[in-house]
């Protein structure tokens, strides 16, 4: 693991002395933010007389470094210094008075001690923009009582007594929970939220905006002022303005999509993240951290409910080790799982739902015609530079998708047809096909930059990417391209594939009709007749054990120099401890190096990308760019 905050120089030396100096605990310990990675760490500054009550353990200040001032964070105060030069002052204090919490700041060091990189880089993503306006906001924050009486007998029917009789109790939990199919998934999830709120404070993650407004209505009007909601989405003012609430303030119940996962909680709260296995989970910058470890890396007294349609593999193994216990409810829904085989068309499932509500139709990529052959001899058509050539229309011209040139009189260049053949549609060639064969329908595409928030009044029949789904409840849905989707060259395909499917399903009424476009005996296929999206898993992690892949091996992905990279690659080999892939240039100047380890020596990979980094600092190379367990691979 990391090593912990500390000194850079430790030599006795006499405590300055001046009549500005603060009285008591003159010294402040403080974990500068340097311009130079290898540089930081704690080191002692003076506190001035006048900021000796607000420059206090938490409080972010300004401090002078070298020939520059940077921001600092103060971590202790003391009488003295072993420092052996003379100490400079602390300029001025740049936040609130304890801003960030010791709670927070262990938080952090864990995650750090995880994934690597520096304190800072993830203090920043915990800590939004100061807006100075804001703070005199702080004096009048009051703490905000919350109902503890509320009771659902909807939720104890479906969950049982004694999950539910744990749910409002004292003691830690610990579970994964399956979204139950036929029940509306926002309604369950509030209910826990509402329940789980009588026992302290509860924290909800979710991936993004979308899902955050899916619950907000309900719970706002339920919780009132205890009610709070964070996130980047926010404007800068009301983000700062809702961070500084939950730091002082204790609202029952704080919604945020991924930044707020490092907030400030009181003991025996609850966390609860929904959907892990979306990317939106996954902080992008370097090197990078997800919150679903960084919930699991909170204190021992905070309980955590994994809540989704189907869980990551991640999740799947701490259920099989016992650390996790997994909750999959099921109820009488009457839902009818069809399938294509034997030439049944997907197209009665629409015709049936349409007839009583809204239909849900799922497809793998926008666009029309993604991949065409020549409807003669199969072969596939491509353009003189090399590229695949895409119909983006029905009237459209085959275009290159490399070099973007249009072929008005496509021919096929082995035989001459000029009839092309479509095998990969887009959702706008599914949509023009279910025109026709349902042509009174309304049909709507909710896809890439368009996407439909809300189903609207009517009966539609809306066709949707993933990710895309219009929330509300359909009649009938349809599953299309599922050999596309789990066979898609990605690490995570199949897992993701299922959670798109889990998650549509979730969707749908009672006594709806379910087409899916694999085979009965196909693994989701069976997880979907069972109602049990963690059927199977176990043979999965199996498999993945075997392959020295997630989630029983940590992997760091590094970018580099060609050059550079090469001889890191060469130096690791001689070591027996990693699983080295690569060096695999991805362009003329920078290649990619993937590096695996087993779970219990991960620490010890991200220790010695740390050092690395540092040496790279200090012989001023260009730093390489790391991911630590990145979404795929």
């Amino acid at each position: 693991m990391a090593a912990p905050l500390k000194l850079k120089r430790q030599q006795t030396a006499q405590k300055p002395k001046s009549k500005l100096i603060a009285d008591l605990f003159p010294v402040a310990a403080v974990l500068v933010d340097t311009p130079v990675s290898h540089l930081e760490g704690v080191y002692d500054y003076l506190v001035p007389l006048h900021l000796e009550d607000s420059a206090v353990y938490g409080t972010k200040v300004v401090v002078p470094f070298g020939n520059t001032q940077v921001d600092g964070l103060i971590v202790g105060r003391k009488n003295d210094s072993q420092q052996i030069k003379n100490l400079k002052m602390i300029v001025d204090v740049s936040s609130p008075s304890g801003l960030i919490s010791s709670q927070v700041i262990e938080h952090l060091e864990l995650v750090r001690n995880r994934f690597g990189g520096s304190f800072w880089s993830l203090l920043k993503s915990a800590l939004p923009a100061r807006v100075a306006k804001e703070d005199k906001m702080i004096s009048d924050i009051r703490s905000p009582s919350a109902s503890e009486t509320y009771e659902s007998p909807q939720l104890r029917d479906l969950i049982g007594r004694s999950d539910y009789g744990m749910l409002i109790g004292k003691q830690r939990l610990k579970w994964a929970i399956n979204l139950p199919i036929g029940i509306a998934s926002s309604n369950f999830v509030n209910e826990i939220i509402k329940l789980r709120a009588r026992t302290g404070q509860v924290l909800v993650i979710v991936p993004d905006e979308k899902d955050l407004l899916a619950l907000k209505n309900d719970l706002k009007n339920f919780f009132g002022t205890s009610f709070l909601e964070l996130g980047t989405h926010l404007g800068k003012s009301d983000r700062y303005k809702n961070f500084l609430i939950a730091r002082f303030s204790r609202p029952s119940l704080i919604v945020s999509t991924r930044s707020g996962v490092f907030t400030d909680l009181e003991e025996n709260s609850t966390v609860v993240v929904l959907s892990d296995l979306d990317q939106s989970h996954y902080e992008q910058h370097s090197p990078g951290w997800n919150t679903r470890d960084v919930s699991l890396l909170r204190s021992k007294n905070t309980s955590l409910l994994f809540i989704s349609a189907s869980h990551s593999m991640e999740i799947s193994r701490l259920i099989e080790i016992g650390w996790l216990e997994k909750k999959n409810y099921r109820n009488k829904n009457g839902i009818q799982i069809v399938t294509g085989e034997n030439g049944r068309s997907f197209v009665s499932s629409v015709k049936k739902g349409i007839a009583q509500g809204n239909v849900l139709v799922t497809v793998a990529e926008k666009g029309y015609a993604n991949l065409f052959l020549c409807a003669k001899c199969r072969n596939t058509a491509n353009c003189k530079c090399g590229g695949k050539l895409q119909i983006q229309g029905a009237n459209s011209v085959p275009t290159c998708y490399l070099c973007d040139t249009q072929q008005r009189d496509w021919k096929c260049q082995y035989c001459g047809e000029s009839k092309p053949y479509v095998i990969s549609k887009g959702i706008d060639r599914n949509a023009e096909e279910i025109g026709r064969a349902i042509p009174k329908a309304s049909i709507l595409i909710s896809s890439g930059s368009k996407q439909i928030a809300d189903l609207p009044n009517g009966k539609h029949v809306v066709l949707a990417t993933a990710g895309s789904e219009p929330n509300g409840r359909y009649s009938s849905l349809v599953l299309l391209d599922g050999e596309r989707m789990f066979s898609r060259p990605s690490l995570r395909a199949e897992e993701f594939a299922k959670f798109q499917w889990f998650s549509s399903l979730c969707k749908v009424l009672p006594n709806s009709e379910v087409f899916v476009t694999l085979q009965n005996h196909h693994p989701v296929v069976q997880s979907m007749l069972k109602a049990d999206s963690n059927s199977g898993a176990s043979l999965e992690l199996i498999n993945r054990e075997k392959a020295k892949l997630p989630p029983f091996y940590r992997v760091a992905v590094i970018i580099g120099s060609n050059l550079e990279i090469s001889k890191f690659a060469e130096n690791l080999r001689s070591s027996k401890d990693y699983e080295i892939t690569g060096p695999v240039k991805f362009d003329q100047n920078q290649s990619k190096l993937i590096i695996r380890v087993k779970l219990e020596e991960g620490g010890n990979l991200v220790d010695l990308l740390d050092d690395v980094s540092k040496i790279q600092g200090v012989k001023g190379r260009q730093i390489f760019k790391i991911r630590v367990d990145p979404y795929d691979i």
